[in-house]
Protein backbone atom coordinates (compact mmCIF):
# COMPACT_ATOMS: atom_id res chain seq x y z
CA UNK A 1 0.00 0.00 0.00
CA UNK A 2 1.46 3.21 -0.81
CA UNK A 3 2.27 5.62 1.92
CA UNK A 4 2.50 9.32 1.53
CA UNK A 5 4.70 11.75 3.49
CA UNK A 6 6.07 11.50 7.27
CA UNK A 7 3.81 9.86 10.12
CA UNK A 8 3.73 12.92 12.88
CA UNK A 9 1.66 10.67 14.86
CA UNK A 10 4.50 10.85 17.48
CA UNK A 11 5.05 14.91 17.42
CA UNK A 12 1.18 16.18 16.56
CA UNK A 13 -0.32 17.97 19.52
CA UNK A 14 -4.36 17.08 19.97
CA UNK A 15 -4.12 14.32 16.79
CA UNK A 16 -7.71 13.89 15.99
CA UNK A 17 -8.47 13.84 11.87
CA UNK A 18 -11.45 16.17 12.05
CA UNK A 19 -13.63 16.51 8.94
CA UNK A 20 -13.63 20.19 9.20
CA UNK A 21 -10.06 20.14 9.31
CA UNK A 22 -9.54 18.03 6.20
CA UNK A 23 -11.89 20.72 4.53
CA UNK A 24 -10.32 23.16 5.24
CA UNK A 25 -6.95 21.77 3.98
CA UNK A 26 -8.69 20.53 0.45
CA UNK A 27 -9.89 23.64 0.12
CA UNK A 28 -6.44 25.42 1.02
CA UNK A 29 -4.84 22.89 -1.31
CA UNK A 30 -7.08 23.77 -4.37
CA UNK A 31 -6.26 27.54 -3.74
CA UNK A 32 -2.45 26.76 -3.64
CA UNK A 33 -2.39 25.10 -7.07
CA UNK A 34 -4.45 27.54 -8.70
CA UNK A 35 -2.06 29.66 -7.20
CA UNK A 36 0.67 27.73 -8.71
CA UNK A 37 -0.62 27.32 -11.70
CA UNK A 38 -1.28 31.61 -12.34
CA UNK A 39 2.59 31.86 -11.07
CA UNK A 40 3.69 29.83 -13.32
CA UNK A 41 1.97 31.67 -16.54
CA UNK A 42 2.49 35.29 -15.08
CA UNK A 43 6.30 34.03 -15.34
CA UNK A 44 6.05 32.91 -18.86
CA UNK A 45 4.62 36.41 -19.64
CA UNK A 46 6.64 38.33 -17.69
CA UNK A 47 10.17 36.24 -19.43
CA UNK A 48 8.98 38.54 -22.69
CA UNK A 49 8.57 41.74 -21.42
CA UNK A 50 11.32 44.31 -22.13
CA UNK A 51 10.92 44.70 -18.31
CA UNK A 52 12.10 41.59 -16.98
CA UNK A 53 14.80 41.30 -19.23
CA UNK A 54 15.86 44.65 -18.21
CA UNK A 55 15.67 43.39 -14.37
CA UNK A 56 17.17 40.00 -14.62
CA UNK A 57 19.94 41.81 -16.69
CA UNK A 58 20.23 44.52 -13.95
CA UNK A 59 20.27 41.76 -11.21
CA UNK A 60 23.35 39.95 -12.91
CA UNK A 61 25.48 43.27 -12.97
CA UNK A 62 24.53 44.23 -9.58
CA UNK A 63 26.02 40.78 -8.44
CA UNK A 64 28.70 41.28 -10.36
CA UNK A 65 29.39 44.41 -8.81
CA UNK A 66 29.02 43.08 -5.02
CA UNK A 67 31.50 40.85 -5.79
CA UNK A 68 33.99 43.16 -7.11
CA UNK A 69 33.51 45.73 -3.93
CA UNK A 70 33.56 42.48 -1.69
CA UNK A 71 36.90 41.25 -2.98
CA UNK A 72 37.95 44.85 -2.83
CA UNK A 73 37.26 45.22 0.62
CA UNK A 74 39.27 42.08 1.27
CA UNK A 75 42.21 43.84 -1.14
CA UNK A 76 42.42 47.05 0.19
CA UNK A 77 40.45 46.96 3.50
CA UNK A 78 36.95 48.58 4.71
CA UNK A 79 35.28 51.85 3.83
CA UNK A 80 33.26 54.20 5.62
CA UNK A 81 31.69 57.29 5.37
CA UNK A 82 29.12 58.10 8.18
CA UNK A 83 28.57 61.78 6.14
CA UNK A 84 27.49 60.14 3.05
CA UNK A 85 26.30 56.66 4.56
CA UNK A 86 28.66 55.30 2.66
CA UNK A 87 29.43 51.31 3.84
CA UNK A 88 31.62 48.70 2.23
CA UNK A 89 32.74 46.87 5.60
CA UNK A 90 33.98 43.40 6.48
CA UNK A 91 32.83 43.54 10.15
CA UNK A 92 34.38 40.91 12.98
CA UNK A 93 32.72 39.63 14.81
CA UNK A 94 33.53 37.90 17.87
CA UNK A 95 31.96 35.12 20.48
CA UNK A 96 32.92 35.40 23.95
CA UNK A 97 32.70 32.61 26.58
CA UNK A 98 35.16 32.25 29.67
CA UNK A 99 37.18 30.11 31.42
CA UNK A 100 35.21 27.70 34.42
CA UNK A 101 38.94 27.24 35.90
CA UNK A 102 39.60 30.58 35.49
CA UNK A 103 36.11 31.96 36.72
CA UNK A 104 36.18 29.34 40.35
CA UNK A 105 39.52 31.07 40.45
CA UNK A 106 39.46 34.66 40.86
CA UNK A 107 35.70 34.68 41.46
CA UNK A 108 35.02 31.67 43.91
CA UNK A 109 32.52 33.63 45.41
CA UNK A 110 30.34 33.47 42.43
CA UNK A 111 31.45 30.77 40.42
CA UNK A 112 28.48 28.51 41.87
CA UNK A 113 25.68 31.17 40.42
CA UNK A 114 27.74 31.58 37.17
CA UNK A 115 28.85 27.99 36.10
CA UNK A 116 26.16 25.48 34.70
CA UNK A 117 26.75 21.80 34.88
CA UNK A 118 24.83 20.41 31.29
CA UNK A 119 24.79 16.70 30.60
CA UNK A 120 25.69 16.00 26.92
CA UNK A 121 22.55 14.49 25.42
CA UNK A 122 24.43 12.92 22.94
CA UNK A 123 26.99 10.91 25.12
CA UNK A 124 23.68 9.97 27.54
CA UNK A 125 21.43 8.58 24.51
CA UNK A 126 24.73 6.67 23.54
CA UNK A 127 24.60 4.69 26.77
CA UNK A 128 21.41 4.51 26.52
CA UNK A 129 21.33 2.54 23.28
CA UNK A 130 24.40 0.72 24.54
CA UNK A 131 22.08 -0.79 27.42
CA UNK A 132 24.10 0.77 29.77
CA UNK A 133 21.23 2.73 31.15
CA UNK A 134 17.82 1.57 31.09
CA UNK A 135 14.93 3.21 29.95
CA UNK A 136 13.37 3.33 33.53
CA UNK A 137 16.34 5.59 34.43
CA UNK A 138 16.62 7.49 30.69
CA UNK A 139 13.30 8.38 32.01
CA UNK A 140 13.56 9.84 35.27
CA UNK A 141 17.02 12.11 34.30
CA UNK A 142 14.70 13.28 31.29
CA UNK A 143 13.36 16.71 31.63
CA UNK A 144 11.33 18.31 28.96
CA UNK A 145 10.12 21.76 28.17
CA UNK A 146 7.57 22.31 25.61
CA UNK A 147 8.23 24.65 22.57
CA UNK A 148 6.05 26.94 20.28
CA UNK A 149 3.78 24.27 18.11
CA UNK A 150 5.30 24.77 14.22
CA UNK A 151 2.45 23.94 11.82
CA UNK A 152 3.04 21.61 8.91
CA UNK A 153 0.31 22.62 6.49
CA UNK A 154 0.34 21.16 2.62
CA UNK A 155 0.57 17.95 0.60
CA UNK A 156 3.13 15.00 0.15
CA UNK A 157 4.83 15.57 -3.27
CA UNK A 158 5.69 11.78 -3.85
CA UNK A 159 4.06 8.30 -2.89
CA UNK A 160 6.79 5.67 -0.69
CA UNK A 161 6.10 2.35 -0.88
CA UNK A 162 5.23 0.33 2.45
CA UNK A 163 6.07 -3.27 2.98
CA UNK A 164 3.10 -4.74 4.64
Amino acid sequence: MPKFGTDYSKSALDLKNPLEVRDLLMAYLKVQAARDIATITLDNLLEKLPEHIALIKTAKIMDTAYKAVKEAIDRCGSLQDIEEGLYALKQGKVSTSYSVAKVRDLAPDYAKGVIVEEVDARKLNGLHKGGLITDAQLKEMTITAPLAPAYIIGLAQKSVEVAE
